[in-house]
């Protein structure tokens, strides 16, 4: 599902083309590798099933994203002091990461008082800048945490 997740976004995005899941494997199997006889060669991939209701292809597209590594999904805990959140902020903003969802944790937080544990996605270019990114977040900040799983 991942890959397909992957084919429907790189089909919204550079062929502005919707399609649902089934219509999008074809594509899918050669993004993953599955069919390596073919790499090389001039392939038509049929496209069909338009059929996507538009709740799930927002699903899809966020998906498609954390699986093309362009999401980055980190908690860290910050001094619960003003300015904090903004220097935090500022840090994503320099290193050209932009602030996609932001959640603040206080009352589970077993560290001090004067501390909040902030959730934060951040939307990136590639998987390079995500790397970069993850670097930058890791040499600022002590107390992180980034999200590993898989879809």
């Amino acid at each position: 599902e991942e890959y397909i997740a992957i084919a429907i976004l790189r089909l919204v995005e550079m062929e502005k083309a919707v399609v649902e899941g089934a219509g999008a494997a074809g594509l899918a199997a050669i993004l993953q590798g599955l069919l390596p006889e073919l790499k090389g060669k001039k392939v038509v991939i049929p496209l069909c099933g338009g059929n996507i209701d538009t709740t799930v292809l927002g699903r899809v597209l966020e998906r498609g994203l954390v699986a093309d590594k362009r999401l980055v999904k980190v908690w860290l805990t910050v001094s619960d002091r003003p300015g904090s959140l903004a220097q935090m902020c500022k840090l994503f903003s320099t290193a050209g990461a932009s602030v996609k969802d932001i959640y603040h944790e206080r009352a589970w937080l077993k560290s001090d008082m004067f501390s909040v544990q902030i959730q934060v996605v951040l939307e990136v270019r590639d998987s390079e800048h995500a790397d970069e990114v993850t670097k930058i977040i890791s040499e600022n900040y002590e107390d992180v945490k980034f999200y590993q799983g898989q879809i």
